[in-house]
C-alpha cells in the first residue's frame, strides 16, 4: 500500500471508531491493546466499556495527521483531535495510534491521547 493509501486507511479506521461504542472498540483493538488516556492506561476491555458508558462525540475533527510505515504490517498515525461532546464541553488532543495487520486486518495495538 503507498503512503497517500495507508493514510487514508488508518484515518478512516480512527473515525470510525471515534464515532462507534464499545463494539467497534471490541472489533478493532488487538487482545493486548493498551490505550493511555490522562490519568489512565486501559485494556481493550476497559476501553470498550469506557465508550459504552460515554455519551460520544457529538462531532469531531482529525488535523494534520501523520504516517510513518514501520515494515510491511505496522504503521504509527499521529493527528490533533478536536472534537465535542455537548455544545459546552470540547476536548483537544494530540492523538498517536500504532495499528497492526493481522490476516489482512488492521488492528489498533496501541493508542496514546495527550491534551493540549
Amino acid at each position: 500500500m503507498d503512503h497517500d493509501g495507508l493514510l487514508e486507511t488508518l484515518l478512516e479506521l480512527e473515525r470510525r471508531l471515534g464515532a462507534g461504542d464499545g463494539d467497534a472498540y471490541r472489533e478493532r483493538l488487538t487482545g493486548d491493546a493498551l490505550v493511555v488516556v490522562p490519568g489512565a492506561r486501559l485494556s481493550r476491555e476497559e476501553t470498550a466499556a469506557a465508550m459504552d458508558a460515554s455519551p460520544g462525540w457529538r462531532s469531531f475533527e482529525l488535523h494534520e495527521p501523520v504516517v510513518v510505515a514501520l515494515g510491511d504490517d505496522h504503521a504509527l498515525l499521529s493527528y490533533r483531535f478536536t472534537g465535542r461532546r455537548t455544545a459546552q464541553v470540547g476536548y483537544e488532543a494530540l492523538m498517536t495510534s500504532l495499528y497492526v495487520r493481522r490476516d489482512g486486518t488492521w488492528r489498533l495495538a496501541l493508542h496514546q491521547q495527550t491534551p493540549l
